[in-house]
């Protein structure tokens, strides 16, 4: 769990920082468009407020005490890349009506979708509840919106697309590495 511990250490810290220096990280459609491409990882780890860095961290440690065992710190280090790229490289290219945008919840979303494929290879039907229920929300943010009480808590708009975009992402890693786990098996 220290690696898990560190990163939210260190969104703890960038939400320490003075609000112009945040407005420098997070995903911002314009400056992004001008190059400024590091926003894409950066926005993941910026927060609108504390109680959005609280519910964001939460889940990240929440995911890691149920999964980080499944594969190396490594692993999960690319895997959270990959899903903070996915949650805004989608917004970036599907969802052109976001201009702006923080927080990790897309990451988490991909995160969590890893984490409950990885334990598909232990046959674990907990796994498939795990996915139907992220699968379930997902379906409901599409089509109903976001969740019920959860833009008051986070103080601000949801942007439910990233959700979306981040549990692909997972989906896709967590294929890709499946792929590759069993290429290197038979080696």
């Amino acid at each position: 769990m220290r690696p898990w511990l560190l990163v939210a250490v260190l969104m703890a810290a960038l939400q320490s920082l003075p609000a112009d220096w945040q407005a420098m990280l997070r995903f911002d459609r314009a400056a992004l468009v001008a190059g400024e491409a590091w926003r894409l990882v950066t926005a993941n780890f910026i927060h609108l407020g504390w109680n959005h860095l609280i519910l964001n961290v939460a889940g990240f440690l929440l995911i890691g005490w149920l999964f980080a065992d499944e594969v190396s710190s490594a692993v999960w280090l690319v895997v959270l890349l990959a899903c903070c790229l996915a949650a805004s490289l989608g917004l970036y290219w599907w969802t052109p009506d976001v201009y702006w945008v923080v927080g990790m919840s897309g990451a988490l979303h991909g995160l969590f979708v890893f984490g409950a494929l990885s334990w598909l290879k232990h046959s674990d039907r907990m796994a498939w509840g795990l996915l139907a229920g992220v699968t379930g929300k997902l379906l409901w943010e599409q089509t109903m919106g976001a969740m019920p009480f959860s833009e008051g808590v986070v103080g601000g708009a949801v942007v439910t697309d990233a959700h979306l975009w981040g549990a692909l992402g997972g989906l896709i890693t967590g294929i890709a590495y499946r792929l590759w786990y069993r290429f290197r098996a038979r080696l």
